[in-house]
């Protein structure tokens, strides 16, 4: 079965690991040469809790900071987890 989560605080955020994937819709393109969109999944690349920054794809610098999401400052309009349920 898969679950797909809105992640909607710094807590959410702060559970992504490297591997995950997560659907992102964004407010203007991003540039992903010699694409550009708006809705994309990524497989996360990376989790800085430091700098609270997500990264998306290290290629081509895509990335967002979780905390200027939740205050809404963000060219991310919004974010879900897709994870496969563990076989019981």
């Amino acid at each position: 079965m898969i679950i797909i989560k809105e992640l909607k605080t710094i807590e959410d955020f702060k559970n992504i690991k490297k591997g995950d994937h997560l659907a992102c819709e964004f407010n203007r393109d991003v540039h992903d040469f010699p694409k550009t969109y708006r809705f994309n999944v990524f497989k996360v690349s990376e989790n800085k809790e430091r700098t609270k920054e997500i990264i998306l794809q290290k290629k081509n610098n895509i990335y967002f900071n979780y905390e200027m999401f939740v205050n809404g400052e963000s060219n991310l309009e919004s974010c879900f987890l897709i994870k496969q349920e563990p076989n019981k």
